[in-house]
């Protein structure tokens, strides 16, 4: 019987190295979808200085459009400013949770919603639904969302003395929220 060799030349190890590379590519990709997803989730969530200032706003209020909300409010104080909508269900969720850490903080912690590019009278309806006390800006325009580079709603930053120090992306439940707090500000918030 005779025996067949099969010579393997330069392509086959050319193919081999691109298989391989593809291979180590997708799984690069994996891990790091994977790691993201989970700093994102707010599960296990690692607090990050970013120490950049806050880009400056004024707006006129949600309820009397004759006051204002600015970033002045921002200067020396832990701020929760939260951007959101009625429109949004992952805001309408969130909201009680915003509220609920806004009465037991008190004055430990300011918390400041911004409305944007929603309909005046239906962030009204909606605010009184949930019964939020804190103060809200209206951004009709979206002006101020876009200074903040705002990826989509909700989205919530953490800041002290006007400067941003961290930002949740998505919406901030109650688990995300005391990690938050804990983390950026040092503040244990239990009900």
């Amino acid at each position: 019987m005779a025996r067949y060799s099969v010579e393997r030349g330069p392509h086959h190890r050319r193919r081999r190295v691109v298989r391989y590379g593809l291979i180590a590519t997708v799984l690069a990709l994996i891990i790091t979808s994977v790691v993201f997803a989970d700093r994102y989730s707010g599960t296990n969530h690692e607090f990050i200085a970013m120490n950049v200032p806050a880009p400056q706003f004024a707006l006129p209020t949600l309820v009397r459009s004759s006051t204002r909300v600015s970033s002045q409010l921002l200067e020396g104080r832990a701020v929760v400013l939260n951007f959101w909508a009625s429109w949004c269900p992952p805001c309408q969720a969130e909201m009680p949770t915003l509220e609920a850490a806004h009465r037991a903080l008190g004055n430990q912690v300011t918390f400041i919603g911004i409305d944007e590019r929603d309909s005046r009278a239906a962030a009204i309806a909606f605010t009184r639904q949930v019964r939020v006390t804190y103060v809200n800006g209206f951004d009709a325009n979206g002006s101020v969302a876009q200074a903040y580079l705002l990826s989509g709603t909700p989205e919530t930053y953490f800041m002290s003395y006007g400067k941003e120090l961290d930002i949740s992306l998505g919406p901030v439940t109650d688990a995300t929220l005391r990690s938050y707090l804990k983390e950026v500000f040092g503040i244990r918030w239990s009900p």
